[in-house]
């Protein structure tokens, strides 16, 4: 029996000695999760952890903190990318614009100086990488960042205004959004139109200060939705001339197929000119940097 005694104050030890172990383990690694939330919650888009830029909402559905729900969102022809990849690349773009300038200044930006003036947000319209490849060229002299996202719907934005938005402070807001709703979303022209309404109701409540300029909704080739379109675009200039900070630039007629690329749904980099030539007579303030 006694070449046992080893083996038995063995299991023994390490009956009475692994729970405390177990729980060290534990602890160490709750102190480890809670470090890591918190970078999460301070971090800002563009810096190594992107926090609650990395929520995605695919079609109407709705999530909270850093949840994700799965869905793919078409870029331009047969590229695709989940709408988790789309926010957080487009966070980084926003992001590394800045941070640059930061750098440059020698200055470090808080959340409420992140956007000190303007800030164009929507769908792939405004999508710098595909398809407003020179919004940083024309817009150079400009206090002006793009941070629209393929495949955005209002939906998306609702969710983003929580989090992304509540974190700028922008005197102006450039909008364009809706396409998606129809097309991708297959919306009613009344619900779109509800949702648009409720989704700057929204950004106001969070950004009561801030001016939101909102584009038509730009006619597509594919003429499934044009009289829904129409509907809801009279319906929002309509509805934004009742509220001071809102204002509707009508681009619908100025943007016809001819002025689309050969997919027949965006605009060609050229026919961005209506866009800014609208946004120019609106008699909106754009600083200089």
């Amino acid at each position: 029996m006694r070449k046992y005694h080893y083996l038995i104050l063995f299991l023994i030890g390490f009956v009475v000695v692994w729970p405390f172990v177990l729980r060290k383990l534990s602890i160490e690694w709750e102190k480890s999760t809670e470090a890591f939330g918190k970078r999460l919650e301070t971090g800002l888009p563009g810096e190594e952890s992107t926090g609650d830029w990395e929520e995605t909402v695919s079609g109407n559905g709705t999530v909270s903190g850093n949840e994700t729900v799965s869905g793919n969102e078409t870029v331009s022809g047969n590229e695709t990318v989940s709408g988790n990849e789309v926010l957080t690349e487009g966070a980084e773009e926003v992001g590394e614009h800045q941070e640059d300038e930061a750098e440059a200044s020698g200055e470090e930006l808080t959340p409420e100086e992140f956007f000190k003036d303007t800030l164009f947000i929507g769908d792939s319209f405004f999508d710098v990488r595909y398809f407003w490849t020179n919004f940083y060229s024309v817009y150079a002299e400009k206090d002006a960042i793009c941070a629209g996202i393929s495949g955005a719907t209002t939906y998306d934005w609702e969710q983003y205004a929580e989090t992304f938005l509540r974190q700028t402070a922008p005197k102006n807001l450039v909008v364009n959004l809706g396409t998606n709703n129809f097309y991708d979303d297959h919306d009613s022209s009344e619900t779109a139109t509800e949702s648009l309404q409720r989704m700057f109701t929204l950004i106001h409540d969070i950004l009561p200060d801030t001016n939101i300029y909102y584009f038509a909704i730009t006619q597509r080739s594919d003429t499934s939705y044009k009289s829904g379109v129409s509907e809801t675009n009279a319906a929002m200039k309509a509805w934004c001339e009742g509220y001071s900070w809102m204002t509707f630039l009508d681009t619908e007629q100025a943007l016809t197929v001819g002025t689309l690329l050969e997919d027949g749904i965006h605009p060609k980099l050229e026919t961005y000119n209506v866009f800014m030539g609208a946004l120019a007579q609106s008699k909106i303030e754009i600083e200089n940097k």
